[in-house]
């Protein structure tokens, strides 16, 4: 059994990320060492999360990779000449 502290890097598939997800979840798809170590990033390095009415706070997969991006200065890929101008 794994502490709150401690995640499985088991508990989401590659590739099959949710868009919305719950703090553990969010810690596992930037690899930080723990949950805790991911809340303490939060507002500095990684963004806040959405407060969603009955489910608590979610993070988006959208809105961590865009942190990532920044973190690693990284450009996101423009999809078409629009994003340009």
């Amino acid at each position: 059994m794994s502490s709150r502290r401690e995640m499985s890097r088991s508990s989401v598939s590659p590739g099959l990320w949710p868009r919305l997800m719950r703090a553990s979840t969010a810690a596992a798809y930037v690899d930080e060492r723990s949950i805790d170590a991911f809340r303490r990033a939060v507002g500095t390095l990684w963004p806040k999360p959405l407060r969603i009415v009955g489910k608590g706070e979610r993070w988006l997969k959208e809105d961590l990779d865009e942190a990532i991006d920044k973190a690693t200065n990284r450009l996101t890929p423009v999809s078409d000449a629009a994003d340009v101008l």
